[in-house]
């Protein structure tokens, strides 16, 4: 009796086979994983995403850690941190988060150098398929121990004529120290000497002066190091940079070549003038393996200098370096002969290279420009 009640027919028996194969697979999804663990999601959460630290002294470095919770059901993975500078350090206290837990993300900012108001931004990238990054920051009111305003010297006189700038001492410790010259890289006809100024207050302001006579067309840079007087900071450094414009424009001021195997070997230099009778006469090659000649365009004004490399440089440098020189010879009084550095560069990949073949611009961020105006 029991057999028959339930063995109906050949329709009972499928039934109850569907029946039992649906319970087997309501656990599992098509792909054979479980469904409650297929739906268990990690959700990111941080309550506190900027940090102030307030007024700080140059040579801290304030830590903070930001705590990072999951309230999602399935573990929390911190798959990388990125941080917007190299002042800023962040260490994760653990790398994955299980449902309900916190973790922490602990920031260092190194003050060294980073003096006024400062805003850095820390990214984390996560597995929350909602919230799959997240940016914290941190601020900061560094006061300086010791610096010089402007902390870079423009120089930029008429030919003939002198200008002098000043460069002035802040900071915490500006009263106490007492600054000497140590060294000066740069050109000797840029004269330096320590100033002082009486403020409002009555207190006296150290500083350097530059002095810089425009003798003759160019441009150079330096560096000027400074004992303090102080065990920290002990010596400080202010950059600087002279300009003197003449009447000729050279565009660009040097020439690249770059070594590589099919590479364009012209280069092309364009002069003008601000005088208006100007006549460039002739190029020399002083030094290198070049031709060059002197080509006057269909249209616009000046003159274009076609440089060309006639043999492959057998030994490729590592680093930029000086190979050759051509000078320009002109009628104009102040600079009658003018010479242009030729310069050739490491191979770069096309990646690296800026501006089109041809040009004579620095294929390199490594390579300085030339300074404005030439």
């Amino acid at each position: 009796m029991v057999m028959h009640r339930f063995y109906r027919g050949p329709s009972a028996v499928l039934a109850l086979a569907l029946t039992l194969g649906g319970l087997g697979c309501a656990k599992s999804n098509k792909k054979g994983a479980p469904v409650n663990e297929q739906a268990a999601s990690p959700k990111l959460e941080i309550a506190e995403k900027v940090h102030d630290f307030g007024k700080v002294t140059e040579g801290d470095k304030p830590t903070y850690l930001f705590k990072v919770k999951n309230s999602g059901t399935g573990i929390l993975r911190i798959e990388r941190v990125t941080t917007s500078c190299g002042c800023t350090a962040a260490v994760l206290k653990n790398k994955e988060v299980l449902p309900g837990g916190e973790g922490g993300v602990e920031v260092t900012f190194d003050t060294n150098h980073r003096g006024g108001d400062n805003r850095k931004s820390i990214t984390l990238f996560t597995n929350d398929p909602a919230n799959p990054r997240a940016d914290l920051e941190i601020h900061a009111n560094v006061e300086t121990l010791l610096t010089l305003v402007p902390a870079f010297v423009r120089l930029n006189p008429e030919l003939g004529q002198q200008q002098v700038q000043e460069s002035w001492l802040i900071g915490k410790l500006k009263d106490e120290a007492k600054l000497k010259v140590l060294e000066n890289t740069g050109d000797s006809d840029v004269k330096i000497e320590l100033a002082e100024k009486k403020l409002d207050d009555g207190t006296i302001q150290q500083g350097v002066r530059f002095k810089f006579l425009g003798k003759k067309a160019g441009f150079g840079n330096g560096s000027l190091t400074l004992e303090t007087g102080l065990p920290k900071p002990d010596k400080i450094q202010i950059g600087y940079h002279w300009t003197v414009m003449g009447n000729i424009q050279v565009v660009p001021a040097q020439l690249y070549f770059p070594v590589r195997q099919g590479a364009v070997s012209e280069r092309v230099i364009r002069v003008s003038s601000r005088k208006t009778d100007f006549k460039l006469r002739d190029v020399h090659v002083i030094s290198g393996p070049f031709t060059a000649k002197i080509v006057t365009p269909d249209a616009g004004v000046g003159y274009e200098v076609h440089v060309t490399l006639k043999k492959e440089i057998e030994n490729s440098p590592t680093t930029v370096k000086d190979i050759g020189k051509i000078e320009l010879i002109s009628n104009d009084s102040l600079e009658p002969k003018k010479e242009i550095p030729l310069r050739v560069v490491p191979q770069f990949t096309p990646r690296t290279m800026r501006g089109p073949a041809g040009s004579g611009s620095p294929p390199h961020p490594g390579i300085p420009p030339a300074p404005p105006g030439h």
